[in-house]
């Protein structure tokens, strides 16, 4: 999969980068900073998305 984070937003790699590294803490403090007061391109609405997800997950594992 290399090369998949070349469209996605600097924020979105911080995102993908937490995830896979199954940072709990770090994917929380990310999902609070989003603003959703500013509209945010696709592909970060995908990736916090999937952040949100992936702490569900967690959270009941």
């Amino acid at each position: 999969m290399t090369g998949a984070n070349h469209n996605m937003p600097p924020y979105g790699v911080a995102i993908q980068d937490a995830i896979t590294g199954g940072n709990l803490q770090q994917m929380k403090t990310l999902l609070k900073q989003r603003d959703s007061t500013k509209p945010e391109a696709k592909e970060l609405k995908t990736a916090y998305e999937k952040l949100a997800r992936e702490v569900s997950r967690l959270e009941k594992s």
